[in-house]
C-alpha cells in the first residue's frame, strides 16, 4: 500500500472550509497520510485507518464539534469554519478513528 502525504489546503480558515478540505486540514496537522484506495491512514509502519475518505473526516469533524461554522439567518450552517484545536488535539488516534466510523452513514 503506498501512501501519499496530505498537505494542507491552499484557502485559510476565515473562507468556507469544504468537508474535504477540512479533513485535508486535520489529517495535515496529525501528518497522517493517504492510501491508493482513498481512506486517511496513521502510522507509516503499523497502519490505522482513520476515515475512509478526507470528506468523511470533515464531516465527523462537523457532527463532533471539532469545527465551528456559524450559522447565518436562511443559511445551512456552512460558513467561515473555525478549527477547534484543543478539542481534537485531544483525542488519540483511536478515539479519532472511533467517532468518524460512529458518524459514518
Amino acid at each position: 500500500m503506498k501512501l501519499t502525504r496530505i498537505d494542507p489546503p491552499g484557502r485559510s480558515f476565515s473562507r468556507w472550509l469544504t468537508d474535504e478540505e477540512v479533513g485535508q486540514v486535520l489529517a495535515a496537522s496529525r501528518g497522517w497520510r493517504l492510501s491508493n484506495d482513498g481512506s486517511v491512514v496513521a502510522g507509516t509502519l503499523r497502519k490505522t485507518s482513520i476515515a475512509p475518505s478526507l470528506a468523511a473526516l470533515g464531516a465527523a469533524a462537523s457532527a463532533n464539534r471539532w469545527i465551528s461554522r456559524p450559522a447565518r439567518a436562511g443559511s445551512d450552517g456552512s460558513g467561515p469554519t473555525h478549527m477547534m484545536w484543543g478539542v481534537f488535539e485531544a483525542r488519540t488516534d483511536s478515539e479519532v478513528a472511533e467517532l468518524v466510523a460512529a458518524t459514518a452513514p
